[in-house]
């Protein structure tokens, strides 16, 4: 596991620096960096900055010298690397170098879009969200077969979409477009090229391309990437976009809020190319249950009116340990609960009692049945659907096997959990609201009947 560092290019200060990364750890740098003699303040997030009079020492002392394209390669691959838009301080000048580098002729146009992108209003809709759409846009062209004068377009839509912003959905856009008319028009940009841009601005309002619409459809994808963000980065989000309307009341916000998340999760899938839905869709469409089901929740509020809800029943099965057995369907990447739908005439603790007979092989008596609680939530593995479950505890009766369409079983430790730190792949129900109703239950006594809005088991 060496550390890297790259010849002393760097102008700065009367002298000139090298660049010290590692390629497993911040902590494996910082303790090489003491024993170098470099002091902490010359870290910058992810990397030293070494000055040239300790290149020699620091190749003595074990770094690898490489060049400046293979260590920033090392930092890349090693998922260390703190990328520009986690930089506030430098995010402008990258953008003007992006700028600059594809539209080198309009430099007060890309001058002005940097300003405004930089309005100390924005919290979400600022130059960080700019610089991850056009990142976003690098990973999806790829391949798409856009001409020159196609990729200009989207590109300049990506710089003009939110251009305009003073939080009035549906009049920003249509500013964000007019700007981009007048500006690009007085440029001497050719008109069929402006009235794409200002096309795919207005696409924005209500986020919907026709079908067959490649540009439109990569322009929206881009600007919905954050949605499948790592769960640190999704609460960023949300945190960025609430501070944005904090002069609406906490329940127009929650109101407003809802409707928008609500028909992106209805249109599953969330992203309409295939590269971006591959990317970012799963993760996407868990972000969005779990925001929804929280929106939900706080205002009072059980399934929409406009899906389908099933009704199934679920068990939680614990081991000596309190470890809590879930279950994942082959063809899915979802752990639930043993359950599933209740046949015709069936009572929820017969289907129970079947169900858990038929996926894990165990026997259980309805006697043994104890109700933990009646909840809602967005379905696991069927898009725009939601289940209500009726959810049981009951004893483990012997040692359970993977059988019909389980294809894994896995066993959720609960001792001292908390919800963030609960993994991804669980089913809504069982990560929001079933395994909190748990940890609220006396463990060596029955479970008492809770009720309330809460995430899937999962449906089957």
């Amino acid at each position: 596991m060496p550390v890297y560092i790259d010849p002393p290019r760097w102008p700065a200060h009367g002298t000139h620096f090298s660049h010290l990364v590692s390629d497993s750890s911040y902590e494996e740098l910082h303790a090489f960096a003491h024993r170098l003699g470099v002091p902490r303040r010359a870290f910058d997030r992810d990397h030293y900055d070494v000055r040239g009079s300790l290149y020699d020492a620091a190749v003595a002392a074990g770094a690898r010298p490489v060049e400046g394209r293979e260590l920033t390669r090392v930092l890349l691959s090693s998922g260390l690397r703190v990328p520009a838009r986690a930089r506030p301080e430098r995010i402008g000048q990258v953008l003007r170098r992006r700028w600059d580098g594809r539209f080198p002729g309009l430099p007060r146009i890309g001058a002005e879009l940097v300003e405004r992108w930089g309005e100390p209003h924005r919290h979400y809709h600022g130059r960080s969200h700019l610089l991850a759409v056009l990142e976003a846009l690098e990973e999806l062209v790829a391949g798409a077969g856009l001409d020159r004068e196609q990729h200009d377009a989207l590109l300049l839509g990506a710089w003009f979409h939110d251009a305009v912003y003073a939080g009035r959905p549906g009049l920003d856009e249509r500013d964000s477009a007019e700007l981009a008319r007048e500006r690009l028009t007085a440029a001497g940009l050719a008109p069929d090229v402006v009235a794409e841009v200002q096309r795919l601005v207005l696409l924005t309002l209500d986020h919907a391309a026709a079908p067959g619409d490649l540009p439109g459809a990569l322009l929206l994808d881009a600007d919905l990437a954050v949605l499948g963000s790592a769960p640190d980065a999704y609460g960023a989000y949300t945190t960025a976009v609430r501070r944005e309307y904090a002069h609406v009341p906490d329940a127009d916000f929650a109101a407003g809020r809802l409707r928008v998340l609500e028909g992106l999760w209805r249109r599953q899938p969330v992203y309409r190319t295939p590269a971006a839905q591959q990317r970012w869709g799963a993760r996407a469409a868990r972000n969005l249950e779990g925001e929804i089901e929280q929106l939900r929740t706080a205002a009072g509020r059980g399934s929409p009116a406009d899906v389908e809800v099933l009704t199934i029943t679920a068990v939680c099965l614990r081991d000596d340990h309190g470890a809590l057995l879930t279950v994942r369907k082959r063809g899915t990447d979802r752990f639930m609960l043993v359950g599933g739908k209740l046949d015709p005439g069936e009572s929820p603790a017969e289907a129970a009692v079947r169900e858990t007979a038929e996926e894990v092989g165990l026997v259980l008596d309805p006697g043994q049945l104890r109700l933990l609680g009646e909840f809602e939530a967005p379905a696991a593995n069927e898009a725009a659907t939601w289940v209500r479950s009726t959810v049981f505890t009951a004893p483990l009766t012997g040692r359970p096997e993977a059988r019909a369409e389980i294809e894994e079983l896995r066993w959720q430790p609960l001792d001292d959990v908390l919800p963030a730190a609960l993994p991804a792949d669980l089913a809504p129900l069982l990560r929001e609201h079933v395994i909190p109703a748990l940890l609220r239950s006396p463990a060596d006594g029955p479970a008492h009947p809770r009720r309330g809005a809460a995430g899937g088991a999962g449906s089957r």
